[in-house]
């Protein structure tokens, strides 16, 4: 905007202030302006007839002290009030008498009257008619006052003009006070058109600031989001078809982003026989192509449910990669559900040194057990030796020698039988065996183990056969495991009961104790390998932390799965659950207790 724009606006704000609420002096300017023209008229021109110089000088006096009172309000500031509508009944007073004194009812001067008579009328209120109506009056019949008429209708012109003047004023009153009330009306169109763009303002402002916030969201998200090359992270709609592929994918799969994005699907980077374990029995073919076992864990993860699994990923050149992958569905703020979130992990250098350490410790196991049968071998001579009999201290100097021999090789047994499990070489003898009988074996040999530490032993089976095709030798393994570590974690005067129930189909064997329990936060590591509770190194319970992992094993080995509930302070039980119509399951599990 120029300066000179800036000067021609200031000047009109200024005069539509003057106009939108004039001075009193400005509203009597028309009338003494046209009084001053009046006189000067009267005293130049001989034509016009003044009868009554005194009265005429009388009005113009009147006027001009009406215009001197104007002026003085109006450098007061008084622009409204009863004062100030003294002026015009001056005025009409004034000219009244300018009339009279210039030929009455012939005077040229006579529609002079109407300045002030709008003046009045445009006033707020219906009173102002009727102040117009008499002073009109007496202006009008003034001219009598002085010189009666010998007519009557002389004295008529003194009533019709009022009603003539009344008529006008009303007019003009009622369109002064349509023309406040549309100005009054336009006003607060303004006031709130004002408001509405003072608001509108403050949320540009804020929708500013936010435009900034989310550019700057935008930018950390899509740093983070390329800095992410560790992992895999792969973002679908709800049919599996990918909408965002970060470095990591490029780096793990060999797939582009522009490859990628191009109307391909999650599950093309999944062999079919790896999503296949995941297919639920009787699962329909789903209508958008995308495989029944990716369906199944999306659904998953729409339920709630955590779905991280370890399963082979086959990347675009045809090569398979061990992973971790993660499912979750991503949401916007409103709920509404947009897709699935995929993060893989490459998981090789883990599986290679999971791979290389089994093989260590079976190594090393195979290497132990040899020699360790040979001392046990040896001292086995060195007791029954006729020719040499040993003395008593020599004897139970042999049998504690003796004793930790057999307890080491237990110990290479177990970690044997650990890294069997790991490699996936378990095998298994299985056979018809009544489980119940195997429960009252397994309780009678931990019966002299309870009876030292003053436990209370309780078998609850039925006492009909309860039969399974399982490894006894197995199966009678995990209830030794089950009843030695309750024993070990129960004090004297505590209980431990074994018990078998029908399970929907199934066989469930528990393991009761009331024990020391075990804390919840450490529950899910139970059956990691050389896992050991806090409650067993506090309480200074012996074992190396495998005992649960070879019970569980054993279990998911015959098909079955194993739970545990415990509560610190009050107990735990073990549960084994087994099918009744046997599946072979050779998973790799890491645990343990003991």
């Amino acid at each position: 905007m120029t300066p000179t724009n800036t000067v021609q606006q200031s000047m009109e704000l200024s005069w539509r202030r003057y106009f939108d609420n004039p001075t009193p002096l400005m509203k009597q300017a028309p009338t003494a302006i046209a009084v001053a023209i009046a006189a000067v008229l009267m005293w130049t021109i001989p034509g016009i007839p003044v009868t009554d110089t005194a009265v005429a000088v009388l009005g113009l006096s009147a006027i001009a002290a009406a215009t001197a009172f104007a002026a003085v309000l109006s450098a007061r500031g008084v622009y409204d009030g009863w004062v100030v509508m003294l002026i015009p009944m001056v005025d009409i007073l004034g000219l009244g008498a300018i009339r009279a004194g210039t030929g009455g009812p012939a005077s040229l001067f006579s529609s002079f009257v109407l300045l002030p008579v709008i003046w009045i009328a445009a006033a707020p209120g219906r009173r102002q008619v009727v102040i117009v109506a008499v002073f009109s009056s007496i202006a009008l019949i003034m001219p009598n006052l002085i010189d009666p008429p010998d007519e009557a209708a002389d004295w008529l012109r003194g009533v019709i003009g009022p009603l003539v003047f009344a008529t006008v004023g009303a007019i003009v009153n009622e369109l002064s006070r349509q023309q406040r009330l549309r100005t009054a009306q336009a006003e607060a169109h303004v006031v709130e058109r004002t408001s509405a763009l003072a608001a509108n303002e403050e949320i540009l402002v804020q929708l500013k600031a936010s435009e900034q916030q989310y550019r700057a969201l935008s930018e950390s998200f899509t740093s983070l989001w390329n800095s992410i090359t560790g992992q895999a992270v792969i973002a679908t709609d709800n049919c599996g078809m990918i909408t965002a592929w970060n470095p990591g994918a490029v780096r793990l799969l060999g797939m582009s982003v522009h490859d990628a994005l191009s109307e391909v699907r999650v599950d093309t980077f999944f062999p079919s026989h790896v999503l296949a374990q995941f297919v639920p029995e009787g699962a329909p073919t789903t209508a958008d192509g995308l495989h029944p076992g990716l369906r199944a864990l999306f659904d998953d993860a729409d339920a709630g449910l955590p779905v991280d699994s370890h399963v082979d990923v086959e990347t675009a050149g045809g090569s398979t990669v061990p992973a971790r992958v993660t499912v979750s569905p991503y949401q916007d703020a409103d709920g509404s559900r947009h897709g699935y979130l995929l993060v893989i992990t490459d998981e090789s250098r883990a599986v290679e040194v999971a791979r290389m350490k089994d093989e260590f410790v079976g190594m090393i196991s195979h290497e132990l057990r040899t020699p360790l049968s040979a001392i046990i071998g040896f001292l086995d001579l060195l007791q029954n030796d006729p020719a040499q009999p040993l003395t008593e201290d020599q004897r139970e100097f042999v049998g504690i020698i003796e004793r930790n021999a057999q307890r080491l090789l237990n110990l290479v047994g177990d970690l044997l039988f650990t890294a069997q499990v790991e490699s996936g070489r378990f095998p298994l003898e299985r056979g018809q065996a009544d489980v119940a009988e195997l429960v009252r074996n397994a309780v009678t040999s931990a019966g002299p183990h309870a009876q030292r530490e003053g436990i209370e032993l309780v078998a609850e089976v039925p006492s009909t056969p309860v039969f399974l095709t399982i490894d006894s030798g197995r199966i009678g393994q995990a209830l030794d495991n089950l009843l030695s570590n309750a024993i070990k974690f129960t004090g004297a005067g505590g209980k431990v009961t074994t018990s078998i129930r029908m399970v929907d189909g199934a066989v469930e064997l528990a393991v009761r104790d009331t024990g020391v329990g075990i804390p919840e936060d450490e529950q899910g590591m139970l059956f990691t390998r050389f896992f050991r509770a806090s409650t067993a190194t506090r309480n200074a319970v012996p074992g190396v932390g495998l005992g649960l992992t070879i019970t569980r094993a054993i279990v998911l080995a015959h098909g079955g799965t194993m739970d545990v509930t415990s509560k610190e302070g009050v107990g735990t039980e073990f549960r084994m659950l087994f099918p009744m119509a046997p599946r072979t399951e050779a998973v790799p599990v890491i645990g343990g207790r003991v």
